[in-house]
């Protein structure tokens, strides 16, 4: 049985994960989408869910024999180069519906699957599922109405904006954000104000149910602007480490780093959850088993059942 690395070795991660399966004894090879479809070859039978994949050194692999997927990175599909505009533009989104059909449809192990992908690509939408489970958050507001932002800015004095769904760090919101000249982008995108919470960033990765933790330390607003942030372990207390367990699980996410902050009076506040994290860095500070426990959600019989992403 083999299993599956979304992504490719260019990527630090992908490319680890990949050599420590290989070492354990597992059968492991990448899945590249960047190769599809001129170098990686799909069929797929929708009435059975059966099919197989031609890997660019000419392997087959047959889904039956895929035990797990690790969801690293997913490229999407090259642009189809034809010279005809339209041709190009249906050949792409053909290249792009059966790649995305499978990695709904693959019957296997995904860490993590297509919904919590999703999930991801919608942060507002994540963010209110975890506080439906009662878990605190940040007052936030998601939007473009600059009415709306100000007030907002308002009632919280220190506040944070960042992207939506990603993509830049958090930065304060100062009185030069809110000009009418600055407000009126929101008319290009929307953003994400939320309060600042003051205190210590704390990374919790979740791997089925172990909850492994680390306290970061830095100046830095966003730790990750820092390049050399202290990185310890950190005991979670009991409450907080079950309902990263219980987020986790309304995400559909077996293995995901959680942000949170540890205020200076002891709350901890969910700031949000990756299907993908990275972890070498923390691993190589902390000596958290992190690789250990991520490989077992992917070769142990013990790791999430098997079904489609």
């Amino acid at each position: 049985m083999a299993v599956l690395i979304l992504g490719g070795p260019d990527d630090d991660h992908a490319a680890h994960v990949l050599a420590h399966l290989r070492g354990r004894g597992a059968d492991a090879e990448y899945l590249d989408t960047r190769h599809f479809p001129a170098g990686l070859a799909i069929s797929f039978d929708p009435a059975t869910g059966s099919g197989r994949f031609r890997l660019p050194g000419g392997r087959v692999v047959e889904f039956a024999d895929v035990s797990a997927v690790y969801w690293r990175q997913y490229h999407g599909v090259p642009a189809s180069r034809l010279p005809d505009p339209e041709q190009a533009y249906v050949a792409t989104n053909d290249a792009r519906g059966l790649l995305e059909a499978v990695l709904i449809r693959l019957p296997c192990r995904w860490v993590n699957g297509w919904r919590a992908y999703q999930s991801h690509q919608t942060k507002p939408a994540q963010l209110a599922a975890v506080a439906a489970l009662g878990v605190p958050v940040p007052a936030t507001v998601v939007g473009n109405d600059a009415d709306a932002v100000r007030a907002f800015a308002a009632a919280h004095p220190r506040c944070i904006f960042k992207p939506v769904q990603g993509g830049a760090h958090a930065r304060p919101l100062t009185a030069a954000q809110l000009t009418d000249a600055n407000l009126r982008n929101l008319g290009y995108a929307p953003v994400t104000v939320q309060e600042e919470v003051p205190g210590e960033n704390v990374r919790v990765f979740v791997a089925g149910e172990r909850v492994l933790g680390c306290v970061i330390r830095s100046a830095a607003l966003d730790y990750r602007d820092d390049p050399d942030p202290r990185i310890d372990p950190h005991e979670l207390p009991a409450e907080v480490s079950g309902w990263c367990v219980r987020a986790a699980r309304a995400l559909e996410l077996v293995w995901t780093g959680i942000d949170l902050r540890r205020t200076p009076d002891g709350r901890y506040v969910f700031l949000e959850a990756n299907p993908s994290p990275m972890f070498l860095g923390f691993e190589y500070r902390t000596r958290l088993p992190l690789t250990e426990s991520l490989a077992a959600l992917l070769i142990e019989p013990t790791g999430p059942a098997p079904g489609p992403g």
